[in-house]
């Protein structure tokens, strides 16, 4: 019987011209256990990464089941992220209508709170993970780092989970993190982000800014894939080689690689290589992962125009603005890179800003084809912020923002899925993943002035996060309501997943094991 050759997972081809081609996961290269042979016996990377979404969940005096659609008032349940039941086959409501497909791949965790003192504003009387009483930038820090707010500012007063992440695989990969961002200005008059759009910190107060530009992005993390030389020769000759196949390139090792392996691998390998071949006549898109290989995407061209402020922000004057850069394309872009680089273990830690705390962009251009389960009349006229605040005379209430947040979590759901679908040892790459959206806030008891008890969106009460993948021992596919759970605790467990063995973060302690059973 003949005796096949064990490969080392990160082998690659090299052939003419410095041309490489990265091999999928094969057999040959895991041992019984689905772990890669390399110069040792290790694990498969675990992955974590958190998608941000910069509004709350539900709208100021309107209760869960309340809105007002074309102008008349509606009583109609589902619209609010939380669904009535708990465990496992819950209703999907409207917000989560974009993860049909992945409901048993990630967990909602809702019931959750940031503490903070209903008697006191005083910074002193804040308490350990809690919030400063002047929301938005109160609860900034408890949210992002674990740790108290003592001010407004947005800011957080120790690293961010991502940064905990990072600093535990220090050395293992090119890149410590990626910091991304979808929205490039911050679209009000007078005002610039003020810290807004950082929520990425190695520790206290100090912040780790956040690419914006996609295309900056690309060449930042996949750039030393280009010629380095400016000589026009050497950009000819580079031209000239990109021009032809790859595969041609390294046909003798493509040859040779087919003979060392076993039936079962040379089907993955002719396989992996007829897709590269089939990638290689789009090189215009984002090629599309169906094997696991680590390769270079295509560049994505040109970055979406940056639009100009909003001239206001109610429904009368907001439909005729600019206050829109392409969003959703530079989110998608975005997380197509975030997608590509944990495939190729350039980095295991991410955050996607795909809106700024207190986002005031336009949602009209990204509101009209939404997955509403009432007709709408026309998209919504009003920036995300002051949706939460009935920006929009004839749209308020739940069902508007339950939109606009379906369409921050169609954006973690695109991401969820290009992870699953890449192969990785007996599964995906979404198993040895755990992938966090966070909303900004929730919808209850104003932090200002907490004795209103009438729900609105500058709220720090019945927060939700959602856990996605299996990193760790998670067990997704399940609502998990707490009693008061603090958003930290969430986070632990999912940096615990990602390989942390710290039982706090920040000033919280305790995770949830209910993520795990």
């Amino acid at each position: 019987m003949k005796e096949y050759r064990k490969l080392q997972r990160r082998t690659v081809l090299r052939g003419l011209g410095g041309a490489v081609v990265g091999l999928p996961l094969l057999d040959c290269m895991l041992n019984d256990h689905g772990t890669a042979f390399a110069q040792s016996v290790t694990p498969l990377p675990k992955r974590y990464a958190i998608v941000f979404a910069g509004q709350a969940l539900g709208g100021d005096d309107y209760a869960h089941d309340e809105q007002k659609v074309n102008g008349q008032n509606l009583t109609q349940a589902g619209h609010y992220i939380v669904p009535p039941q708990s465990g496992a086959g819950y209703t999907l409501t409207t917000p989560l209508r974009p993860l049909a497909m992945l409901q048993n791949d990630f967990s909602l965790v809702s019931g959750m709170r940031i503490p903070y003192d209903v008697n006191s504003a005083a910074p002193a009387s804040v308490p350990p993970g809690g919030a400063f009483r002047d929301f938005h930038g109160g609860g900034a820090s408890p949210l992002l780092s674990g740790m108290r707010s003592l001010s407004s500012e947005f800011t957080a007063r120790g690293p961010t989970s991502d940064q905990v992440i990072a600093t535990l695989n220090q050395g293992k990969t090119n890149l410590s993190s990626l910091v991304l961002r979808a929205q490039p200005t911050f679209y009000l008059t007078g005002y610039d982000f003020s810290g807004r759009h950082r929520m990425s910190y190695r520790g206290d107060g100090d912040p780790i800014e956040a690419q914006d530009s996609p295309q900056t992005a690309y060449q930042s993390i996949f750039g030393n894939f280009m010629p380095k030389s400016d000589s026009g020769a050497a950009l000819f000759d580079f031209q000239q080689r990109s021009r032809r196949s790859v595969l041609d390139l390294i046909t003798q090792k493509r040859a040779g690689v087919l003979g060392m392996v076993g039936a079962a691998d040379r089907v993955r390998l002719q396989r992996h290589f007829d897709e590269i071949r089939a990638l290689e006549t789009r090189i215009s898109q984002m090629p599309p992962m169906a094997s696991g290989q680590c390769m270079k995407p295509a560049d994505p061209g040109a970055d979406p125009a940056v639009g100009g402020d909003n001239a206001g922000a109610g429904s009368d004057v907001i439909a005729t603005n600019t206050g829109y850069s392409g969003e959703h394309e530079r989110a998608q872009i975005m997380a197509d890179l975030i997608h590509m680089a944990f495939v190729c273990d350039l980095t295991r830690a991410a955050t996607l800003q795909i809106t700024t705390f207190q986002a005031h962009m336009n949602v009209h251009p990204i509101t009209g084809n939404l997955d509403s389960p009432i007709k709408l009349d026309r998209p919504f006229l009003a920036d995300l912020h002051e949706v939460g605040h009935n920006g929009d005379a004839q749209f308020r209430g739940q069902l508007p923002v339950s939109l606009c947040l379906q369409w921050h979590i169609s954006h973690y759901a695109y991401l969820l899925d290009k992870l699953r679908s890449t192969p990785e040892g007996a599964g995906n790459v979404l198993d040895n993943s755990a992938i966090v959206f966070m909303p900004e806030a929730g919808h209850g008891r104003h932090l200002n002035t907490p004795t209103d008890t009438t729900p609105k969106t500058h709220s720090v009460e019945d927060m939700i996060l959602l856990v996605g993948g299996r990193a760790g021992g998670l067990k997704p596919g399940r609502h998990i309501p707490t009693s008061g759970a603090h958003p930290g605790q969430c986070l632990l467990s999912a940096m615990q997943a990602a390989g942390f063995s710290g039982d706090s973060f920040g000033e919280v302690s305790g995770h949830l094991p209910e993520l795990f059973m």
